[in-house]
């Protein structure tokens, strides 16, 4: 039998973007009910136990907030000061590890890495320093761009992106230059040697590296040096455990294991959610989405809401165009995997442990990709490995004196030839036994691993065709194209339906900005509603719904109408 509640807003799905609008709504004094189809909180930022493996724990998918620390996000939730979230810069946040146990590491300090870098290549060196000249200017120009609605920007945000502008002047020819070529074109014109190549094109698989435009990825150089980037203290997952504890203080709520079949209208206006199950949810105000979007507006708006023309555009929103897909790998080890040999060399004290490390070369990471395009199995899955376990506050992932390793590439084949079976097995084969040169002792100490391949993703994070992005990474999908035109504000065509995630402006990973402008778009279009008197068939609705909730649990009825918004 269904069962009937309300709240002001429903947000569907409990990944961090959609907890942080959810924050920000709950804080403007609205009443927000969360609803997450898995059996846990957090999506690609949760820290889940291994079951097959009682006293480990794992990060599930993302480790690294970058973009994150450029964002208000932290203060304005008060995340440190009253729900104890605590972030750990990671300086150096990458190494590149060669084969002969030598290393290169990108530090926060870009002088530090140039000095290393001289090791292989002066002319690198002094090439790294200019290009980090044009890199920065790009951050100081984008990141205000990114920290708006992509339709109706603030214009503070405007401003601030025009004065850099200005400031950065000078740089804007070569700017432009290196935004519109191929990554490999935008390395290979900077630099002679491999480590610097390898370790920048390892860690951003996003378009193909022979793509036009796909050179605006080596913006990520610029977030590490003038931001930084860091880990959350006790695993990933304690972003969304902060999160979940200001929502209920402010009286919202957090319904996990609940998967969203159907949203709900009346009158052409989205006015809640149908639950598996048949439990029925209804939003006051509107509801937040803050998954896959194609699949929101493809497969759970009631058919022929959306005119043939936005039909047509949602069909074609990008969700496996690129021809390679992201994995995941877990170890676990019975003892401690040490790094002896790289930290000899390097002879600095530093636990080359911790930051997130490549150690495939250059020309490994191009062929990969170009085998994962064609099916293949490729001969290296170039990637990113980490010992969760290095950092102090992590010693909880693994009984003690054993290791929780992770490992993400971006470079796995979105249909393999052998079938997925096949690639998984040879993925983790591979891997282990190719990152024990490096990482010492890994092969032997594998008492359990698990790969995670596109529909393992797929089903783990409800990310439609595996995509961890949501909507395919490519330079034309950003700003008023993301996801796709028309629907690119956080508001859609359809009243009361509002889009967040990694499929809205502006990027996927730990950003939190879909989710931090999102709540802001709503909280505007909430007072503009207010002041015309919109609201008289909102409070009609509320009163009908509260009572029909108020019935069926058998208590009292609800009180009328709905809240006043506040500023967050």
């Amino acid at each position: 039998m269904s069962t009937t509640s309300s709240a002001d807003v429903i947000v569907a799905g409990a990944g961090h973007n959609g907890l942080i609008a959810a924050a920000y709504l709950a804080k403007a004094g609205l009443k927000v009910h969360v609803v997450e189809a898995h059996t846990e909180p957090g999506g690609m930022t949760s820290t889940s136990d291994v079951d097959e493996m009682p006293g480990y724990k794992v990060n599930d998918a993302s480790i690294q907030p970058s973009l994150f620390r450029t964002t208000t996000i932290m203060k304005d939730l008060q995340l440190e000061e009253k729900y104890g979230l605590k972030m750990k810069v990671i300086d150096p946040v990458h190494l590149q590890l060669n084969h002969d146990h030598t290393s290169l590491a990108l530090w926060r300090d870009a002088q530090k890495t140039a000095d290393e870098l001289k090791y292989w290549s002066m002319k690198d060196a002094a090439a790294l320093i200019d290009l980090y000249r044009v890199v920065h200017a790009a951050v100081d120009i984008g990141v205000p761009v990114m920290q708006t609605n992509p339709v109706r920007p603030d214009i503070k945000k405007i401003f601030e992106a025009a004065r850099k502008t200005l400031k950065h002047r000078s740089e804007l020819l070569a700017l432009g230059r290196w935004m519109r070529c191929t990554e490999l074109e935008a390395l290979e014109e900077s630099f002679e040697s491999d480590p610097i190549k390898a370790i920048v094109l390892i860690g951003l698989p996003f378009m193909s590296y022979d793509s036009d435009f796909s050179g605006w990825s080596l913006i990520y150089l610029g977030i590490i040096t003038k931001y930084g980037v860091a880990m959350f203290e006790g695993g990933t997952g304690e972003l969304p455990k902060a999160l979940i504890r200001l929502i209920e203080d402010h009286g919202g709520s957090v319904q996990c294991g609940a998967e969203v079949e159907e949203l709900v209208m009346t009158s052409g206006r989205v006015t809640g959610v149908r639950i598996k199950g048949g439990q029925e949810i209804h939003a006051r105000r509107g509801v937040l989405t803050a998954f896959s979007p194609k699949r929101v507006l493809r497969d759970l708006l009631p058919k022929g809401t959306l005119p043939p023309k936005l039909e047509n555009r949602v069909a074609h929103i990008p969700t496996k165009s690129r021809s390679f897909a992201d994995l995941k790998l877990d170890v676990l080890t019975k003892g401690k995997v040490s790094m002896t040999k790289i930290e000899k060399w390097r002879g600095d004290g530093l636990d080359c442990r911790l930051p997130a490390n490549g150690y495939h070369t250059y020309e490994q990471a191009k062929a990969a990709q170009v085998a994962v395009k064609r099916g293949e199995l490729p001969e290296t899955y170039p990637g990113l490995m980490q010992v969760a376990t290095a950092l102090p506050s992590n010693r909880s992932f693994a009984p003690e004196g054993c290791d929780s390793v992770w490992f993400w590439s971006g470079l796995a084949p979105n249909d393999p030839r052998e079938g997925w079976d096949a690639a998984r097995k040879h993925a983790a084969k591979t891997i282990i036994e190719q990152s024990d040169h490096y990482y010492e002792g890994l092969e032997e100490l594998d008492v359990f691993h698990r790969v995670r391949m596109l529909p393992d993703i797929e089903e783990r994070h409800f990310a439609l065709d595996g995509t961890v992005y949501h909507v395919d990474p490519l330079i034309t999908r950003f700003g008023p194209l993301k996801p796709a035109a028309g629907f690119a504000g956080y508001s859609t065509p359809v009243p009361g339906l509002f889009l967040t995630g990694s499929g809205t402006h502006p990027v996927a990973g730990i950003s939190g900005m879909p989710g931090q402008n999102a709540a802001r778009t709503m909280l505007k279009l909430f007072k503009r509603e207010d002041k015309k008197g919109v609201g008289a068939h909102a409070v009609e609705e509320a009163r009908h719904w509260d009572a029909v909730a108020a019935a069926e649990a058998g208590g009292a009825e609800a009180p009328d109408g709905r809240p006043a918004v506040t500023e967050a």
